[in-house]
């Protein structure tokens, strides 16, 4: 996930075309800091003379009355390396394209985590930058030996939300292990990846236990070494045929960047009872 960039400047007229000035910095960005093409998000504000205070020399310059600042917030840290090679290449587009002084380019970057960017449609940027990673990676058929702990976070939204599966599996170790208490009629122990999906590939008991199951994710919770996943059901079991409205929270173990196991604490009276 990449930042935003604000441009702020004098620019007298003719000189540097806002466009220009704009899309040198946004092909810097592209270039040098790894942001998407269509990552561009930019405020531009051009100033008059008595509201800028800059010094002329200080730590470069000379400067003259076309400063322009250009502040970055960005989602990730690129290292210096990179950050080298983006002042560089900005100050060169800007001088070639717009005409601009490398003298009168100051360039101010700072770092925001994922969790505080929020682009639309109130999603939190860790949501997104973990759901590009994954959708990049659906269907590969090598898996990482790691996963950040956002990516397993949405992983495990995704599925017990959409029952979507793909994303998880690769997470799982072989030796993973799934514990369901044997008090249901679909409990038992599952192990390793392959059962995994079998147990998630629809309801758990399917239509034998359930006319109706619906579930909603009220909340995914990190520790140190576990999330805590806590939904709410809504369902109509087989045996009574009257809806029950329950929770459930499902415990899943992290180990080295991968999950290692998952353990089922739910009412294991509402399968059966009315």
């Amino acid at each position: 996930m990449a930042g935003d960039a604000e441009g702020i400047g004098d620019l007298l007229p003719g000189l540097a075309p806002m466009p220009a000035v704009s899309r040198a910095a946004h092909d810097a960005l592209v270039a040098e800091l790894n942001m998407k093409p269509d990552d561009d998000f930019q405020l531009i504000r051009q100033c008059d003379p008595n509201e800028m205070v800059f010094s002329r020399s200080f730590r470069g310059g000379p400067r003259t009355g076309n400063w322009i600042v250009f502040t970055i917030t960005d989602g990730v840290d690129r290292g210096d390396r990179a950050k080298r090679r983006f002042y560089k290449t900005l100050v060169r587009l800007l001088h070639e394209g717009p005409g601009v002084d490398p003298a009168d380019v100051f360039v101010m970057i700072t770092l925001t985590p994922p969790e505080n960017f929020s682009f639309a449609d109130g999603v939190i940027g860790s949501d997104a930058l973990a759901a590009e990673a994954l959708e990049a990676a659906r269907g590969k058929s090598a898996a990482r030996s790691a996963y950040t702990r956002a990516e397993m976070a949405y992983a495990l939204t995704e599925l017990f939300a959409h029952h979507d599966r793909d994303l998880i599996l690769p997470m799982l170790r072989d030796d993973f292990v799934l514990d369901v208490p044997t008090s249901l009629p679909y409990g038992g122990e599952f192990v390793g990846p392959e059962a995994f999906g079998s147990f998630f590939a629809g309801v758990p008991g399917g239509s034998e236990v359930w006319e109706s199951f619906e579930s909603r994710v009220d909340q995914v919770l990190g520790g140190d070494d576990h999330f805590t996943v806590q939904l709410t059901n809504t369902a109509v079991p087989k045996a009574t045929g009257k809806m029950r409205v329950f929770h459930n929270l499902w415990l899943f173990e992290i180990a080295g960047g991968r999950l290692t196991g998952a353990r089922l604490y739910a009412d294991t009276a509402a399968a059966t009872t009315g």
